[in-house]
């Protein structure tokens, strides 16, 4: 089947633009073919554009305009931001958010530490081909 990601009621979907970025919610309706209702726990329900969000894999089990504490219930049943986490989608945007948070002094011995190992293995480098090579008459 060539498209699997469908915009339904519990398609769990995430921001990719405005101040919300990076953020999981929940389409708790369609508004219509531009706009969908979308909701989070300790988040607000609100009205979002389908260019602000990007569908992901999961789906909950909910109604149309389901309580806060339906809509709970089934992401802690379906254990979704667990599995959005674990994700190669999760695990991207964490290593990103990580990333953005280091300081100059970080990012200064990671370029130490990079070239540390790359002095190691062109010393090693070097030693093979000096043993490995024929002798020139």
């Amino acid at each position: 089947m060539p498209f699997k990601r469908y915009v339904e009621i519990g398609r769990v979907a995430l921001i990719n633009y405005g101040p919300e970025f990076g953020k999981l919610v929940v389409i708790t309706d369609v508004i219509d073919q531009n706009r969908a209702l979308v909701d989070f726990p300790e988040q607000e329900r609100r009205v979002v554009n389908f260019k602000r969000l990007a569908i992901t894999d999961f789906k909950v089990d909910i109604k149309r305009h389901a309580a806060k504490k339906d809509l709970k219930k089934a992401l802690a049943d379906a254990d979704v931001v667990a599995k959005f986490a674990a994700s190669s989608w999760g695990q991207k945007l964490a290593k990103q958010a990580a990333k953005a948070a280091t300081t100059d002094f970080d990012r200064y011995k990671a370029a130490v530490a990079k070239a540390k190992k790359a002095r190691a293995v062109r010393k090693v480098l070097n030693g093979l081909k000096k043993t490995a090579a024929p002798k020139k008459k």
